[in-house]
C-alpha cells in the first residue's frame, strides 16, 4: 500500500487549513450579523433573544471598561481560571498515573475500576448538594465538582492506552534484557502518549463546561456566574459575552493541549 495511503488524500496543507478555519468563523459571524439585522425596522430574530454582534462587542467593552457587579472582568476571569486549572491540574497528577498503573496491573485494575465505572455516568450535578454539605460553599467544593467529571475520564483513557499498546514493541523488549522500569520508560508510556493527550483534550471541555455547574454553588466572581447572574435580569448582551468568553478560553486551552501534544509525541499516528 502507499505511503499516501488513507491519510494522504485527505492531506490538507497547514496554511490551507488555517484560512478554512477562518472561514468557518466568519461564516458564523455572517449568518449571526443576517439573523440579527433589521429588515424592514424588525430583524428575524428579536434582540431580547439575540443581540447583534455589535451591541455584544459594545457590551464586552463596557464590561472591560466597568467590570460586573463590581470587580471587573480579569477578575472574573482570573476566578474561573483558577478554579479550572486547580482542578485540572489536580485531577491530571492522580489520575493518569493511577490509569497507567491499573493498564499495567491487572489487580489494581480489579480493585479500581468497578468504582470508576460507576462514578462515570453519574450526573455530576446532582451531586451538587452533598458536595456543599461535605466541603461547604467555598472553593473546595467547586474545585471537587469539576474533578469528579474529569477523573473518570483521564483514568479509564490513560489505562485503554496501557492496555492498547502491542505486546511485540514489550516482548521485544524484553528479549533484549531491558527491565521492566526501562520498558515501562522507553516503550508503555511513549506509546500510551498519543491516547492520553486524546483526553486531556476531551477534558479541557468538559472541564470549561462544568464550570457552570461549579460556579451554581454560592460565589459572587467567575464567568459562568456573571453569565448567570446577568440571565436572571434578562440582560442577554452580558450572558452572551460570557458565553463568548468561556467559548475562547476552551479553544484556547485545546490550542494549547494541541501545541504540547505536537511537541512531546511528535510521533503520533506516524507508526507503520
Amino acid at each position: 500500500m502507499s505511503g499516501n495511503g488513507l491519510h494522504g488524500g485527505a492531506h490538507v496543507r497547514p496554511g490551507r487549513s488555517r484560512w478554512i478555519n477562518l472561514g468557518s468563523f466568519v461564516a458564523l459571524l455572517a449568518l449571526w450579523w443576517i439573523v440579527t439585522l433589521p429588515i424592514n425596522g424588525k430583524p428575524l430574530v428579536a434582540a431580547l433573544f439575540l443581540p447583534s454582534p455589535g451591541a455584544v462587542y459594545d457590551t464586552f467593552l463596557t464590561l472591560m471598561k466597568n467590570g460586573y457587579q463590581g470587580k471587573t472582568l480579569w477578575f472574573h476571569l482570573g476566578i474561573s481560571l483558577f478554579r479550572f486549572g486547580v482542578a485540572f491540574v489536580l485531577t491530571v497528577l492522580v489520575a493518569v498515573p493511577l490509569g497507567l498503573w491499573m493498564g499495567m496491573n491487572e489487580t489494581v485494575k480489579a480493585v479500581l475500576d468497578p468504582p470508576i465505572e460507576i462514578t462515570r455516568p453519574m450526573p455530576k450535578l446532582a451531586l451538587l448538594p452533598l458536595l456543599i454539605i461535605w466541603f461547604g460553599i467555598g472553593e473546595v467544593a467547586k474545585v471537587v465538582i469539576i474533578v469528579l467529571a474529569l477523573f473518570p475520564i483521564l483514568s479509564i483513557s490513560a489505562m485503554q492506552a496501557v492496555r492498547g499498546v502491542g505486546q511485540r514493541k514489550v516482548q521485544a523488549a524484553l528479549a533484549l534484557g531491558a527491565s521492566r522500569l526501562m520498558i515501562f520508560r522507553r516503550v508503555i508510556f511513549p506509546a500510551s502518549l498519543p491516547g492520553i493527550f486524546t483526553s486531556i483534550r476531551v477534558s479541557i471541555g468538559l472541564g470549561v463546561t462544568m464550570l457552570v455547574g461549579a460556579e451554581m454553588i454560592a460565589t459572587s466572581a467567575g464567568i459562568a456566574y456573571m453569565a448567570m447572574s446577568a440571565s436572571d435580569f434578562l440582560l442577554t448582551n452580558v450572558v452572551l459575552v460570557g458565553a463568548l468568553i468561556m467559548a475562547v478560553l476552551g479553544y484556547g486551552l485545546d490550542l494549547i493541549a494541541r501545541a504540547v501534544e505536537n511537541r512531546v509525541v511528535h510521533w503520533g499516528g506516524k507508526e507503520g
